[in-house]
């Protein structure tokens, strides 16, 4: 073969290679938007900001994140990199960051899955506490949130982690369920 005909039949492979992958890209990319379609989402919202109200209309919890979907067939939402603030009193919010969410179609249940941060400032005489933990349940009517997974809690002078997690924002209490140690720092 002559090097113009050996050239002219590898221009015409690649051409031929780079269209076949050309084509299964866009295939791939055709097959994505068709299985969100089948999953029926009703709305999605990127870079949003959210208040959910109570009852009496007054704010409840305001939510952010990258990206929230509200599927069509129970009308649950599904949350990319969610921050929720709770404001429950005049008290220092709670804010809570998660990898992932999922919240109940009635908005009674959050899930917060991934690794979660929670976090309170300080405000007044109550000391700052962080805690680092997994695929954590949250309830804003009753104030609570609970997990099973390792949980590490910090605060001005005390450390803890344990296995479990309980934690009661109306009454202020925080349990860890299994395995807790911790070291307290006297002031």
């Amino acid at each position: 073969m002559k090097p113009a005909s050996l050239f002219l039949v590898l221009l015409m492979t690649l051409v031929a290679a780079g269209g076949f992958w050309l084509a299964r890209d866009a295939d791939e990319r055709r097959r994505v938007v068709e299985e969100a379609a089948i999953e029926g989402t009703d709305f999605f919202l990127e870079h949003f900001s959210a208040v959910h109200m109570n009852a009496q209309g007054e704010p409840h919890y305001q939510l952010q994140g990258d990206r929230m979907e509200q599927r069509q067939a129970d009308g649950s939402r599904w949350l990319e990199a969610p921050v929720l603030t709770l404001r429950y009193s005049a008290d220092a919010p709670w804010t809570l960051h998660a990898e992932q969410g999922w919240i109940s179609p009635s908005g009674d249940q959050v899930k917060l899955l991934g690794q979660v941060h929670i976090h309170r400032a300080s405000q007044g005489e109550r000391e700052p506490i962080t805690i680092v933990t997994r695929d954590t349940t949250l309830w804003p009517g009753p104030r609570q949130a609970v997990t099973d997974a390792p949980a590490h809690l910090q605060t001005t002078f005390q450390e803890a982690q344990g296995r479990g997690l309980f934690l009661d924002l109306q009454h202020d209490i925080l349990e860890l369920k299994h395995e807790a140690r911790g070291v307290y720092v006297p002031h």
